[in-house]
């Protein structure tokens, strides 16, 4: 018995290590399978209050003028996070399919400032970053994981949740977003 505990403690790291390379060599295909929609009657309203700052240091609120009355997008990230800087690409892409059709998108890092913005400077995205420094969002919406996003409706209320990374421009989900669009 005492060999065989001795023979594990031994090959664990290399076996871990193997099992983690292997895992990492080929980056699992984002999830697209069809998302629950909170039902109009069961949203609950979003506390997104607090002040936010822009790449550039200026103190903002998460929801100005041009967001208001929009489907809101909102999404917890960190460049450290590969599940995060996996599920950009499709962000960008819903994003770029219904910009115009009232969707607002607002990508919210806790991370400092010019790790972001290098970030950036390698990978440009159309919508909005901010920085949350006091990491307020994390705090008043119990966050636990990176990433999560929160799509809000018009009037303000919780229409989906999701924690993980997901396949956002999946036919699918472009599909469930075209009502949630067109309600007024």
């Amino acid at each position: 018995m005492t060999n065989e505990v001795s023979f594990l403690r031994r090959m664990a790291p290399p076996i871990l290590a193997v099992l983690l390379i292997l895992g990492c060599a080929q980056p699992p295909e984002l999830p697209a399978f069809e998302r629950e929609w909170l039902p109009v009657e069961e949203r609950k309203p979003i506390d997104l209050s607090g002040t936010f700052k822009t790449l550039d240091g200026e103190d903002v609120p998460l929801i100005d003028s041009d967001l208001e009355s929009k489907v809101l997008f909102l999404n917890l990230w960190a460049t450290w996070c590969l599940p995060c800087l996996e599920e950009m690409p499709a962000m960008a892409s819903l994003y770029q399919e219904f910009s115009d059709q009232g969707l607002a998108m607002v990508a919210v890092s806790s991370e400092d400032p010019e790790v972001v913005r290098g970030f950036l400077e390698e990978h440009p995205y159309p919508f909005k970053i901010l920085l949350d420094p006091e990491d307020t969002l994390s705090l008043q919406l119990n966050i636990m994981a990176l990433p999560t996003t929160f799509i809000v409706d018009r009037q303000g209320r919780i229409a989906l949740q999701q924690l993980g990374s997901y396949a956002w421009d999946s036919p699918a989900m472009i599909e469930q977003f075209r009502p949630l669009l067109a309600d007024d």
